[in-house]
């Protein structure tokens, strides 16, 4: 019997760039966004989200191949649950992994694209 849980919330869109400091430029003059500098480091910067909306960051592409990829990510509170579900339904989904904002693990979506489900660090 397949495992039912609550599907999880797109949370936060990452976009690689070829160059960080152009991008934040573009991303702050030109769009008006708004940094959030407490989470941004050499190779990542985050915007704030407008009222109702979901935070929007750039980062590094880590070889020219992924410059102009996204990645999404979809928060739960529920990441293991989720997975166990996941996996009752036949989804690839990788193992749990432990960066430093929080604990992740991707899946398969159509035409090669991962999506990453996330529990935000605490």
């Amino acid at each position: 019997m397949a495992t039912t849980i609550a599907a999880p919330t797109l949370s936060f869109a990452l976009l690689h760039v070829a160059d960080m400091d152009a991008a934040y430029r573009y991303c702050t003059e030109q769009l008006g966004f708004v940094p959030v500098p407490e989470y941004n480091g050499p190779a990542f910067r985050m915007f704030a989200p407008a009222e109702g909306g979901i935070p929007f960051s750039i980062a590094a592409a880590p070889e020219p191949s992924k410059v102009g990829e996204i990645e999404l990510y979809f928060y739960t509170q529920e990441l293991e649950n989720l997975r166990a579900a996941l996996l009752d339904r036949g989804v690839d989904a990788g193992p749990i992994e432990s960066p430093p904002f929080g604990q992740i693990f991707t899946v398969p979506a159509p035409d090669g694209v991962s999506l990453t489900m996330m529990r935000p660090a605490q």
